[in-house]
């Protein structure tokens, strides 16, 4: 006989590989049709005035650019429109941009040059530092995101303002015994069951994740920090910082969890190196030394 645990266990896992099933025959039609999408059904950005700004933030970088048009066409299809895109570019690296992406800033579209090539931090450094009063989602450069991403995350961080929204989140787990952290690829991967906020909750930023403005502590900015303790994971280095200002994390409902990845980008994902290589594990160690945060209290 199965326990309750083993039968709740079973079924996550089951609807884990429907959603891959699910994304994998469903995928291909969603690039095609935002590839052959004629850019004058583009809907653009918000032209009505509001209070405060929503800007959806991202970066790429070279070996991400044939396919970027597709994931930012998908940015400019929203049910809410947020007042900008930014797409933030290591300066050395703009010369490449091909003219399938720039022909995106007639529909609002800003590109960005940045000088330091601070890797996935350059989604939320300079915006957030730019435009401190605005709401800033974070988005990945391989996704294609659905209509209703940016009216969802709007809806929760009005209902939650103190807390980062996001629509795929990782549950951080202790070992019960020892007390101490678990490995990063033992976490809860995309958890589901926590539907206020939590501290035990990571955002996995490029998924899709907003920011209340003025939240996030001053020390996010570091950018020697950055560079020395966690160069290639910005959501975990956004996690410590949540946590140094007790900031918690709510999840977002959606299905499937994941967006629809372009399959061209996958050889390049950060998310290799970092979870296969256990780098994850390194970069929360270091965190955790240098700033005195154990995130076993929180979980």
């Amino acid at each position: 006989m199965y326990t309750r645990q083993q039968i709740i266990k079973l079924c996550q896992r089951i609807r884990t590989k429907l959603e891959r099933i699910y994304n994998y025959l469903v995928e291909p039609l969603y690039c095609t049709y935002y590839d052959k999408l004629p850019l004058c059904k583009l809907t653009g950005l918000n032209t009505n005035p509001r209070k405060e700004k929503i800007i959806v933030s991202l970066t790429s970088y070279p070996a991400r650019y044939d396919t970027l048009y597709i994931c930012i066409k998908s940015l400019l299809r929203q049910s809410m429109k947020p007042d900008n895109i930014i797409l933030s570019i290591y300066i050395n690296e703009m010369d490449c941009i091909p003219q399938s992406v720039l022909e995106l800033q007639k529909y609002g579209v800003t590109i960005l040059p940045v000088d330091e090539n601070l890797k996935p931090h350059k989604k939320y450094y300079y915006v957030m530092q730019q435009y401190p009063d605005a709401a800033v989602i974070t988005v990945d450069d391989d996704l294609i995101y659905d209509k209703n991403l940016v009216k969802d995350l709007y809806k929760s961080y009005k209902k939650y303002p103190y807390a980062v929204s996001a629509r795929r989140v990782h549950k951080i787990k202790k070992d019960p015994v020892t007390g101490l952290i678990k490995p990063y690829n033992d976490w809860g991967y995309e958890h589901k069951k926590i539907r206020t906020p939590s501290f035990a909750l990571l955002a996995t930023g490029g998924a899709g994740a907003l920011y209340p403005p003025h939240l996030l502590p001053k020390e996010t900015f570091n950018s020697a920090a950055i560079q020395k303790l966690c160069l290639n994971a910005d959501d975990i280095w956004l996690k410590f910082m949540e946590q140094k200002a007790h900031v918690p994390v709510v999840w977002v409902p959606h299905f499937p969890v994941h967006p629809y990845t372009l399959q061209a980008t996958t050889t390049q994902a950060l998310s290799k190196e970092n979870c296969g290589n256990n780098q994850n594990d390194v970069y929360i160690r270091q965190l955790s030394e240098f700033y005195h945060i154990n995130l076993a209290d929180y979980c």
